[in-house]
């Protein structure tokens, strides 16, 4: 008995052998398009006629017209080559099968939840990074503080005695100084005057802090000036020739004198006396 197949995507009509389709397990390869198809549901048994039933049945009817003659034979017969490809088609379909993917998915299952629970376990470790950026954070802002506590520890000492006393005594145990501030028109004169005495002439002034701050008290520059205003001699006046204290306190007054001796033709008609720090 012979059985009958067509290609499904050309419909060419094929003559195969049973041993044939249990070797590839159904599977055939078109030989018009290269098509690869299974047969199962395609083959159509075809019973062999008996040569003397088909020349009988051929004899009557001359008109009638031969099966074979319509379709398109080819040799079908089990090779090695068929074979050998047949069972690489086979293989390689085996591959795409979803039996196949299944063991990747249960294999890869793992690494997901492990890229899952991985963020977690980072978070649980940043506490200690965090703790020691807040420790160096801390130390930077202690840094920079001591600097500008440095910097501005005049400023700082002068605007509070107390505090100025307390910066005084840590500056002697590590080596520095605080000094008072130096500012321009801090430091007044409110009055002076010259008067002759003794052979010669008694200065006499008062200053005052009229800032909020500590000042260092200035010097003073003394110059005497003849009838037309013009400077006879100038005198630069230290502060530790003044007798005064080394600073003001805010608002503090200051009064001094001195007793000048000029030279003997030396007669000034007038003075001028301004305060400046060196």
């Amino acid at each position: 008995m012979s059985w009958i197949t067509r290609c499904p995507a050309c419909s060419t009509t094929y003559k195969v052998v049973p041993d044939q389709l249990k070797i590839a397990q159904g599977w055939l390869r078109c030989g018009q398009c290269q098509q690869a198809f299974d047969s199962t549901g395609l083959v159509v048994n075809w019973p062999d006629a008996h040569p003397d039933a088909l020349d009988q049945a051929l004899q009557p009817a001359g008109q009638r017209l031969r099966i074979d003659d319509f379709l398109k034979q080819e040799d079908r017969s089990p090779s090695a080559p068929v074979v050998t490809a047949v069972a690489a088609f086979e293989e390689a379909l085996s591959t795409f099968k979803p039996q196949a993917l299944s063991p990747l998915q249960d294999k890869a299952r793992p690494d997901a939840e492990q890229a899952i629970v991985q963020p977690d376990a980072q978070a649980g470790k940043r506490p200690p990074r965090s703790w020691l950026t807040a420790v160096a954070a801390f130390l930077l802002l202690l840094a920079l503080g001591l600097q500008w506590l440095w910097i501005e520890r005049h400023v700082l000492a002068s605007m509070d005695p107390v505090l100025g006393q307390g910066l005084t005594a840590v500056c002697r145990r590590v080596g520095c100084e605080i000094l008072p501030l130096q500012i321009r028109d801090g430091v007044l004169i409110e009055s002076s005057s010259l008067t002759p005495h003794d052979g010669g002439f008694q200065l006499r002034w008062s200053v005052r802090n009229v800032t909020a701050q500590a000042l260092q008290m200035p010097a003073l520059e003394l110059t005497l000036l003849d009838a037309q205003d013009k400077a006879l001699v100038r005198r630069v006046l230290q502060v530790t020739q003044q007798g005064a204290p080394s600073f003001l306190v805010p608002g503090q007054t200051w009064e001094g004198q001195l007793h000048l001796v000029p030279e003997a033709d030396l007669v000034p008609a007038g003075y001028r006396l301004f305060s400046f720090y060196p």
